[in-house]
């Protein structure tokens, strides 16, 4: 987990911006980002009260925001690309929530003094940071003591081929991503920063317990139809140990699968 330069972060926070700031209204719309039953245990989990202050680091559009902000005093939807702060901002006035606002930056480098936060939460996100460990550190660092911090991410499957092939897989189809963690690299990085781990969860990202549809995999981050097309040989091809950690299903031109998810409650 060695990290990059000062000058690869900048390169490769400038390829989440570009990629992210078209997917934006994508994003917004995506079935499994917006999953009401996933979202109310990213809810539940963060053990919201009236008067907490917390924070959405790389919010996206908002997914995990908009359902925390009634429960909370206040929230702030943090994200480095504008596009998807104004379709989070869009979707706060829609709900008429007064409470949540926006803010531009990354997971790095977070503007916020120490202790600031009651409940910090990061959900399908990670994977695109320059520095995680860095950003595990910023988080941990602006949480109150007590605070409750939550991570939903993909990961990467504890065989070092499968972690291989699968990291290729996800960077082919989005040149942004940086790396799915392993689960012990994850439980490194959170115990290194202070973080007393109280729920790790293994599982799979699902809507409404059906598997991910592959075209729709590539189409929410429009994914140039070239990587669509190896993607899908490299699906059809796969060792029976993949297709079994992936859940792959092929049915005549359809393919589905099931992206591993890890779900991380801690405390600072």
């Amino acid at each position: 987990m060695a990290p990059h330069n000062i000058a690869e972060q900048a390169e490769i926070n400038a390829r989440v911006q570009a990629q992210f700031g078209r997917a934006a209204a994508a994003y917004r719309k995506s079935a499994v980002h917006r999953d009401p039953e996933a979202l109310r245990k990213v809810v539940e989990l963060a053990q919201p009260h009236p008067s907490d202050i917390a924070l959405d680091v790389a919010t996206g559009a908002g997914h995990v925001a908009l359902p925390l902000a009634p429960h909370v005093g206040k929230v702030i939807a943090y994200d480095m690309t504008e596009d998807m702060l104004q379709e989070t901002a869009r979707s706060a006035r829609e709900r008429r929530l007064d409470n949540l606002t926006t803010q531009k930056g990354i997971a790095e480098q977070l503007p916020f003094a120490e202790a600031t936060f009651d409940i910090i939460t990061v959900r399908y996100a990670p994977h695109h940071f320059a520095d995680l460990p860095r950003a595990v550190r910023e988080m941990a660092r602006v949480a109150k003591r007590g605070a409750r911090i939550v991570v939903v991410d993909s990961y990467a499957p504890a065989d070092p081929l499968l972690d291989r092939q699968w990291n290729h897989m996800e960077k082919l189809r989005d040149p942004s991503h940086v790396r799915n963690y392993r689960p012990d690299e994850w439980r490194e990085m959170m115990t290194a920063a202070g973080l007393r781990i109280t729920l790790e969860e293994l599982g799979h990202a699902t809507l409404n317990g059906q598997p991910m549809d592959f075209a729709d995999w590539v189409r929410t981050i429009s994914a140039p139809a070239s990587a669509a097309v190896e993607l899908g040989r490299l699906f059809r091809t796969a060792s029976p140990a993949f297709v079994e950690a992936f859940r792959v299903e092929t049915q005549g031109d359809k393919i589905s699968f099931c992206v591993p998810q890890i779900t991380l409650a801690a405390r600072r």
